[in-house]
């Protein structure tokens, strides 16, 4: 039986009409068509994504500065009843349809030669208008060693360090924050800890828990407890490991005079000055767009900066369009070359995910959506979500410190980078082996490697997934070169497995509530067996791209730098150099937040008309010196 509980702060004392009206005039403002462009802008944001609505909400705050957002898909607001419910990431989903880009994966040869699909949203709120709102922050070590891979460069450049490790990144991943603590008679039924001061407030950004929880939501930490896995008492705050029932977001844009927004308009290329500065490095001028690939093009100068924030699969194909780029990749497209920088599109990472799926005799949300009750049609209703997760170490997973685990791990770092690497240059060699490295000394055993997550959105099943957080392979984004199957990728799959197996202790944790196992099934038990489980059909993505345009040092194939130098940046969620035990959301927050501050006090301004260089920050930057 469901517990209806505590509605979200942002919907409580609204009827469900009421809050749909509000959020779609919310999302209405600001946007214009083509007859409307001015002729320049200050700013120009390629991406009307999370990170890229941040930085226009942040940049916009100042009144005398015009910002533009040039965003590839629809404003959303035909779709507003499917976006704006947190439930409707599972009931109205908008994946499949022309509010999402549909991309599809080349045959994963380790995958059995799968194809898998890869929605991202092309919609204004990018893909976290399609997905399930989640908070979950990367954990202190996670942050300081990103911090600590970018120090080579940092000391080169002898500019100030720690921008982008946890002390830092952590204020502004509560920046955004409004935070709403979850009421008592909520607290009565289910277990939920919590540390307000670990969370903002006053932000733009309602952080909240849902409205109502079913009954098997409230046994989460205890079967995982019983399992072997402790509550997490102050989620969030830099600690990751343990169980924990996470909030959700919802952010709304305010509506401002010097804000524009227009969708339906695709960045097709940043459009460089025809000579180089009196320094030699180029820089942009103006952007090109188009409403689609038949349209005319159009093109909008810009007086400041042109900022990335096409995320993990659009920023580095705006540099790459623009001819920033490997120049082996760029000639075989036949697109001229502006600036060699070999990392762009190099580094790509994504959690990878499989679950068993129990049959259940309780009522789970699926059952209520089923039923068409109207309770099933309530804000309180569709602001539940799949909230119990918890993340793991390797110690877990192996019942030990698995120091054997690792040390094969590490072993297999130059072989792996001699046969596994898909690109011609040094630089993108050294790169995959600081983060390989970072990955196997920084996070085993002690970070989070396995992410395990309870849904119950289905009717009379029940699903615990296993999602792996430090993937010890990549692929690049323009790559359709097939890899044999080698002992590193077996690794990973080894993580996978020991995850199906905890995921089956915490399921028996559970008693009857969880019936008999459908997926995998009684029959896979063997390690070969779940192995080829995994292989065959259980393993897909869990949607968390990230580090195409990874913020590494110059040696280590750089897209980005640490330093800003230039008037063209990426600031999403391609700029982590590796995969956080976490969902993106809040650390992409976090990082569209620091870019906008320190966009603000120190933004690229024309001298004249041809002043300006090229290096592209996430906050950092493209050197022309590569």
């Amino acid at each position: 039986m469901w517990l209806r509980l505590i509605i979200l702060a942002l919907i409580a004392t609204q009827s469900h009409a009421a809050a749909t009206s509000k959020v779609q005039n919310i999302y209405a403002r600001g946007l214009i068509t083509n007859n409307d462009l001015q002729t320049s802008y200050d700013y120009i944001i390629a991406g009307g994504g999370l990170a890229g609505l941040v930085l226009a909400s942040r940049l916009s705050e100042d009144a005398s500065t015009s910002v533009l957002v040039l965003e590839a898909g629809l404003s959303g607001d035909a779709v507003a009843d499917s976006i704006n419910p947190p439930a409707g990431a599972y009931y109205s989903s908008i994946v499949g349809t022309d509010y999402d880009w549909q991309h599809v994966t080349v045959p994963q040869t380790n995958l059995s030669g799968r194809t898998i699909g890869w929605p991202r949203g092309k919609v204004l709120g990018g893909s976290s208008a399609m997905n399930a709102m989640y908070l979950v922050r990367p954990s202190i070590a996670e942050m300081d060693a990103w911090d600590a891979i970018i120090q080579p460069q940092v000391q080169a450049d002898n500019t100030s360090a720690g921008n982008w490790g946890w002390d830092s990144m952590y204020g502004y991943m509560k920046k955004s924050e409004n935070f709403t603590a979850p009421i008592p008679d909520l607290l009565a039924y289910v277990n939920i800890s919590y540390n307000a001061s670990t969370h903002g407030a006053g932000g733009p950004m309602q952080v909240s828990y849902p409205a109502m929880l079913i009954d098997v939501t409230s046994n989460w930490t205890s079967s995982l407890e019983l399992a072997g896995v402790p509550e997490l008492l102050s989620p969030n705050g830099g600690v990751t490991l343990g169980g924990f029932i996470t909030p959700s977001v919802h952010r709304s844009l305010p509506p401002r005079s010097n804000l524009n927004i227009l969708p339906e308009a695709t960045v097709v290329r940043i459009v460089f000055a025809d000579n180089p500065d009196a320094s030699g490095n180029i820089y942009a001028t103006a952007v090109e767009f188009a409403q689609n690939a038949a349209a005319a093009r159009a093109t909008i100068s810009v007086n400041k900066e042109v900022i990335l924030a096409g995320g993990a699969l659009g920023s580095p194909k705006i540099l790459m369009l623009s001819g920033v780029g490997p120049k082996d990749v760029l000639g075989n497209a036949s697109v001229p070359l502006k600036l060699e920088l070999p990392g762009v599109g190099q580094h790509l990472q994504d959690h990878l995910t499989a679950g068993v799926v129990w049959q259940t005799p309780d009522e789970t949300a699926g059952n209520i959506h089923d039923s068409g009750s109207d309770f099933s049609k309530t804000p309180e209703f569709l602001s539940m979500v799949n909230d119990a997760v918890a993340f793991v170490n390797s110690t877990a997973l192996f019942n030990g410190p698995a120091t054997d685990f690792q040390t094969q791990i590490l072993s297999a770092l130059n072989g792996s980078a001699a046969t596994l690497v898909p690109s011609q240059y040094p630089e993108v060699v050294e790169g995959y082996k600081a983060i390989y490295e970072t990955l196997a000394t920084n996070f085993l055993p002690d970070v989070a490697q396995l992410e395990l997550l309870m849904s119950f959105m289905t009717s009379g099943t029940i699903t615990i997934q296993s999602a792996i957080q430090h993937p010890f392979r990549y692929e690049h984004t323009i790559s359709d070169k097939a890899h044999s199957c080698s002992s590193l990728t077996c690794y990973n799959v080894v993580i996978m497995r020991q995850g199906i197996k905890l995921v089956r202790t915490i399921g028996a944790a559970f008693g009857a509530a969880f019936g008999t196992e459908i997926t995998p099934g009684a029959t896979i038990q063997a390690d070969a067996d779940i192995d080829s489980w995994l292989v065959q059909q259980g393993a897909n993505t869990q949607y968390h791209p990230t580090a195409s345009c990874a913020m590494l040092p110059k040696p280590r194939a750089a897209s980005l730098t640490p330093t800003f130098r230039s008037n063209v940046r990426v600031a999403d969620s391609s700029v982590f150099p590796f995969e956080f035990a976490a969902h993106l959301g809040s650390a992409t927050f976090g990082a569209a937040e620091q870019a906008a501050a320190l966009i603000k006090t120190a933004s690229y301004t024309f001298a004249f008309s041809h002043l300006l260089a090229l290096s592209v920050t996430m906050f950092y930057i493209l050197h022309s010196t590569l």
